[in-house]
């Protein structure tokens, strides 16, 4: 692959890059850890063998970044990302939004990490379950599934009755 082919076929997924980094890391270092993963992607630009694959080579690296990042905030102590998805600031936000936000803050958190990262690559990203299988290395009906268990533990923790997390989780019937 020469140089010259990269930035044409990189920079139409630097916005999406940008926003999955920080649904991953947070907003204050999304775009450094956007700018890491491209750093990798020129690093590794002779690597890639089919232009066509770009966007997913690139939300692998960009997920591998994020991954990173993560593991060594938590070998800091520091402050966990999602502080930064959802806001608190009652200036911006009506008294009811910000009593929701803060509890949906609080249900996101009782979430395994592997969890919430699926949620913020499915809600805050867009991405659907095949997506999210190739960047994961897993089946889209294993995203699924865990997808299913993590809004299933954050209804739980927002107080939904067990009737209604179960009517919610009932499989959709097919009709003959």
């Amino acid at each position: 692959m020469d140089y010259e082919r990269f930035a044409p076929l990189v920079t139409p997924h630097t916005a999406t890059i940008t926003r999955m980094a920080a649904a991953l890391v947070g907003i204050p270092d999304a775009e450094d850890a956007a700018q890491e993963a491209l750093m990798r992607a020129w690093r590794a630009w002779p690597g890639l063998r089919e232009a066509d694959s770009t966007r997913a080579w690139l939300m692998q690296i960009t997920v591998n970044v994020c991954r990173t990042w993560q593991a060594r905030r938590q070998s800091h102590g520091e402050i966990d990302y999602l502080d930064t998805l959802i806001p608190t600031n009652g200036a911006t936000l009506g008294a009811n939004d910000h009593i929701t936000a803060l509890d949906l803050r609080q249900a996101l958190l009782t979430l395994s990490a592997d969890l919430r990262q699926i949620i913020a690559l499915r809600f805050y990203i867009g991405m659907d379950s095949t997506e999210i299988g190739e960047l994961l290395s897993e089946s889209p009906a294993t995203v699924r599934t865990r997808l299913r268990r993590a809004i299933i533990q954050l209804r739980r923790a927002l107080g939904a009755s067990p009737q209604t997390i179960a009517a919610h989780d009932a499989p959709a019937r097919k009709d003959a």
